[in-house]
């Protein structure tokens, strides 16, 4: 394994996509998914990662996670257009950063054009 440094929402969207992958029972998901949530906790701690976890931002972060991965599949077979995929991408994108500046006072490092 290797690690990386990424901001905090960066962490909790990757987080947040293997969540999705785990409830659509993806195989080696619930593996994936608890290593990373372990390693995050491991860096954060266990109160703030379960503040996080449970809360609304993370809720909608996973929940507009799961409307981008339902996007992509319909992309796949051409039943969404590219533009609709890109405006939940970007929604995707705040709904990360509303929750870095909720529970984190760093830089975002990710921009979008």
């Amino acid at each position: 394994m290797i690690t990386i440094q990424v901001d905090e929402g960066y962490a909790y969207d990757f987080l947040a996509i293997l969540d999705v992958k785990r409830q659509k029972k993806i195989p080696n998901s619930e593996k994936n998914f608890k290593i990373s949530y372990d390693h995050i906790e491991s860096q954060i701690g266990k109160e703030i990662h379960n503040a996080i976890c449970n809360s609304d931002e993370y809720l909608k972060l996973v929940t507009v996670n799961k409307e981008t991965f339902d996007a992509v599949e319909k992309a796949r077979y051409g039943s969404i257009s590219a533009k609709e995929v890109d405006e939940l991408n970007m929604k995707r994108y705040y709904s990360k950063v509303a929750l870095q500046k909720k529970f984190f006072s760093s830089e975002v490092l990710e921009q979008k054009t």
